[in-house]
């Protein structure tokens, strides 16, 4: 079925159950059955009909949720934008998608406006938890279905501020694959109690647990933004079964004042990814007990392809798991062949959750997309008993002389120093040897390691041409929105700084993207 057939199921089937909580506020699967129909119904006599794009705008909330499977209904296609984006690259995703209509959060009507000065007429606004602001929301009539499976109903961009932007296509019939590959990977179902707090504009917020969720009759609580100490007291209260959470928030989670008084005992699995994931990122999870597996995926796979079964934590954690149900993975070198087991080369995919297509760029979708595999552009390998291990992104591969060196191999030994709360490895242009590797090191609260110190922890563990040659010292890495330190801004940072910087620099500001 298309996807809010879902939401339709459930309604009937256990109507008074609670689909979404929201800053104290429970919606039931009628409600939101309800809350689809009336937007489906605006958005049709707005104009939008089959294969228009609808744009949102606005911070995760139950509108998000609603404005999917309202276009779903409508054979529409969703484009959830990042809300921290200014209007100027904003009008990027907009120019990209063109969008029939703007769903916009009261505080960000501007913004939209700005952003889409053509759709002015046809923004529709809604307050977070309160719902959308149009008059005739409450007298529209519900819609009937008209989208099939092969349809597309979601285009998630992503990349943000550097290249063009790129909008990954997907189908009913991918998520509706995501859901069930997630679910049974997962032990999902109608009982469990999902916490999700990563941007749903982003695919592990919205597809990774939420969607899956939503497929089986189980209840999301939904969080605006992170925030550590809400998130420990619903891990307590609900109590929450399941939650995502990427590495730089486990540390966050741990480092707050209530972790240890904090009830993990209703958390069934953590799952976790989208960087590099260490034994140090994980540990407070295992410490106390609570199974923290490791998946991994990409917007053009439809969020994790693969992923550490549950019995195997916490020995297999650090590895990527193995292929979800109907997914299939490939390492293979650069004539498209495949490698032997602990051989390193590209990881390609193929499966019912991957995307379509880049949007209106057939040349993009050729370039990844062939014989049928996804080429993902991530350097890894898969061992003898079938455990993928993710590498590094090969285009982040730092070429030092004629040698290749992987900035995870330095950021994993950077990882262990105690000294050390966040640190991140880039290559920079050089003279002689095409380019170096450079270190930026967020110091541990209480600590101040010296450069020295820094460039001391590598000695007799990697060659020596893999040695950073210089560490620059931040208050902050830059990162995504997602948690992904901000390569880019990195780099550029790195060419503008002196050889032998010592003093420390504040950080740039995190990248919106």
């Amino acid at each position: 079925m298309e996807i809010s057939g879902w939401i339709r199921h459930w309604a009937n089937w256990s109507p008074s159950k609670t689909a979404l909580r929201f800053e104290g506020t429970e919606i039931s699967y009628r409600e939101l059955e309800d809350r689809v129909a009336r937007l489906a119904g605006v958005l049709s006599r707005s104009g939008t009909t089959r294969g228009d794009r609808v744009a949102y705008l606005g911070p995760n909330c139950p509108e998000l949720v609603e404005a999917l499977f309202a276009c779903a209904r409508l054979g529409a296609i969703f484009v959830p934008l990042n809300a921290r984006m200014p209007p100027a690259e904003l009008r990027v995703f907009v120019r990209q998608s063109t969008p029939r209509t703007f769903l916009a959060e009261h505080s960000l009507l501007e913004t939209a406006r700005a952003s889409a000065p053509e759709l002015a007429g046809k923004v529709v606004t809604f307050s977070a938890g309160a719902g959308f602001a149009e008059p005739a929301a409450a007298e529209s009539s519900p819609v009937q279905a008209k989208a099939d499976p092969s349809a597309v109903v979601l285009i998630l961009f992503t990349s943000g501020t550097t290249g063009t932007p790129k909008g990954a296509v997907m189908t009913h019939a991918a998520l509706a694959a995501n859901a069930v590959g997630t679910a049974l990977a997962l032990g999902m179902n109608a009982s469990d109690e999902i916490l999700t707090f990563t941007p749903m504009f982003h695919i592990a917020g919205l597809n990774l647990l939420t969607t899956p969720a939503l497929f089986l009759g189980a209840t999301v609580t939904v969080h605006r933004r992170f925030d550590p100490g809400s998130v420990l007291r619903d891990i307590q209260d609900i109590p929450a079964t399941l939650l995502l959470v990427p590495p730089p928030m486990t540390r966050q989670l741990a480092a707050h004042p209530t972790w240890a008084r904090t009830d993990l005992a209703g958390l069934r699995v953590v799952m976790t990814g989208g960087t590099t994931v260490t034994e140090r990122s994980i540990q407070c999870f295992v410490d106390r007990g609570v199974p923290i597996v490791q998946g991994y995926g990409m917007t053009e796979t439809g969020t994790s392809v693969s992923m550490v079964p549950i019995h195997d934590t916490p020995s297999k954690t650090l590895t990527a798991g193995k292929p979800t149900l109907g997914s299939e993975l490939r390492v293979v070198d650069g004539s498209g062949r495949d490698v032997a087991p602990g051989r390193h080369g590209e990881i390609a995919v193929r499966g019912p959750s991957m995307m379509q297509g880049y949007w209106q760029n057939s040349d993009a979708t050729d370039q990844a997309i062939r014989s049928g595999w996804l080429h993902t552009g991530d350097l890894g390998f898969i061992d003898e008993e079938g455990y993928l291990h993710v590498v590094d992104r090969i285009k982040e591969i730092i070429i030092v002389g004629v040698s290749n060196v992987s900035p995870a191999d330095l950021e994993a030994i950077l990882a262990e120093s105690p000294d050390i709360e966040a640190a991140a490895v880039v290559g920079r242009p050089d003279e002689k040897l095409g380019e170096v590797p450079v270190v930026f090191v967020v110091p541990a609260p209480g600590r101040s390691p010296s450069r020295e110190q820094v460039l001391s922890l590598f000695e007799g563990r990697l060659a020596p041409y893999k040695h950073p040659r210089e560490v620059i010292f931040l208050d902050a890495l830059p990162r995504t929105s997602v948690g992904k330190p901000e390569k880019e801004t990195l780099r550029a940072l790195a060419r503008r700084c002196p050889d032998r910087l010592l003093t420390p620099l504040a950080a740039q500001p995190t990248s919106p993207r």
